[in-house]
């Protein structure tokens, strides 16, 4: 197995060092991207990630809608697969995902779908888990609960605000030093790897009707 980790999944599998509830704390600052996480009374652990890029709204949309670009860019995703479409922005997929020894591989089945705000300045996704679609594998842990969105939201200066959020209940506990290398490495490379990803001609000249987003 190698030595790395995905974004919207491995979080699971981590434990947090206790804040104040309802805090966030900054926990990475680098390159223009802030990761944040903060832990409640219930024991949910929230993550969130802001940045900014150039790209338009419609480049974001289309990167995100393509689920077979989705291991090159979601940080450690070793396979992502799409299972099916229950729309033109709406689908399910399967990913798989690295833990590094002794710790077990992790795979999540997803539903997300990309809705657009009334301004159409915002669009965002959402995704959760759905259960009984892929049966589970010999040797790979299947991830329980798992809600994440994106937002992108066109700013008046004519960038894109970025806004990664994930919220999930943790059920393995992994030792310090790894549970901070997860929600500090994972986050920050996922969101450098998308702006790199949207300048790519493919998503930079894509032609996306945001009407058609619900």
């Amino acid at each position: 197995m190698r030595i790395n980790f995905s974004i919207t999944v491995l979080l699971l599998a981590v434990s947090f060092t206790t804040q104040a509830s309802g805090q966030w704390k900054l926990i990475k600052e680098k390159e223009g991207i802030k990761i944040f996480s903060r832990a409640n009374d219930s024991k949910l652990i929230e993550i969130k990630a802001e940045s900014r890029s150039e790209a338009s709204l419609s480049s974001f949309v289309a990167l995100m809608n393509d689920v077979d670009n989705f291991n090159n860019w979601m940080h450690a995703a070793e396979k992502t697969d799409l299972i099916e479409r229950q729309g033109p922005y709406a689908f399910t997929y399967y990913m798989l995902n690295d833990l590094p020894w002794p710790a077990q591989d992790r795979d999540v089945i997803l539903r997300l779908r990309i809705h657009k705000d009334g301004s159409k300045r915002e669009v965002y996704t959402k995704s959760q888990n759905v259960n009984g679609v892929v049966r589970e594998k010999d040797g790979i842990h299947r991830i329980e609960s798992v809600r994440t969105t994106w937002r992108f939201v066109r700013e008046k200066q004519g960038n894109i605000k970025i806004v990664f959020r994930t919220r999930v209940k943790p059920k393995v506990q992994l030792p310090e030093w790894l549970a901070n290398h997860v929600y500090q490495i994972g986050p920050y490379h996922t969101i450098l790897n998308m702006k790199k990803m949207v300048r790519n001609e493919k998503y930079r000249n894509a032609r996306v009707d945001i009407d058609r987003l619900n």
